[in-house]
């Protein structure tokens, strides 16, 4: 059983969407106490076109978040450790995201470590500001919860 240790809050991270594909991390690490088997409970994310964007009605891109590096690109989402995808066309009016919270209603926790962000621009020719919001609450697990959940983290490696 999992107790709520804080209220739901946000982190913020912006990363600029181009040809060549950014990346950007958040160390979770920074938030919890592995050792106290505290976990970040994600509740929430959020992607769009920043306001400093100077051309958001032509934004095209493609953004995910993973427990593992995006360096060399996109996972699969269908893989556990893709919790977020997100795929817009401002010109086309078209928007499909996706947030993976599992078997958990509401929550998705994670035992400390990076999240991964990576944002490419599609076939738009200009770079798309982009910012990437997080809920999430910091929650005690009990010690079967946190080695469950390491379980399934080391199974889906």
């Amino acid at each position: 059983m999992a107790t709520k240790k804080t209220r739901s809050f946000e982190i913020f991270e912006t990363i600029t969407a181009d040809a060549v594909g950014n990346t950007a991390t958040i160390d979770l690490n920074t938030f919890v106490n592995v050792a106290d088997l505290e976990a970040f409970g994600v509740q929430a994310i959020e992607v769009g076109v920043n306001a400093t964007d100077g051309a958001p009605e032509t934004a095209m891109f493609q953004v995910q978040v993973a427990l593992e590096s995006l360096a060399l690109g996109f996972i699969n989402h269908a893989e556990y450790d893709s919790i977020y995808f997100n795929f817009t066309n401002n010109l086309a009016g078209a928007m499909e995201h996706s947030l993976s919270l599992g078997d958990v209603p509401e929550i998705r926790y994670i035992p400390g470590g990076l999240l991964s962000i990576r944002a490419d621009r599609l076939t738009s020719a200009n770079d798309v500001d982009l910012y990437v919001r997080v809920t999430g609450v910091i929650s005690k697990l009990s010690a079967a919860d946190y080695m469950s959940l390491a379980l399934t983290r080391s199974a889906n490696l």
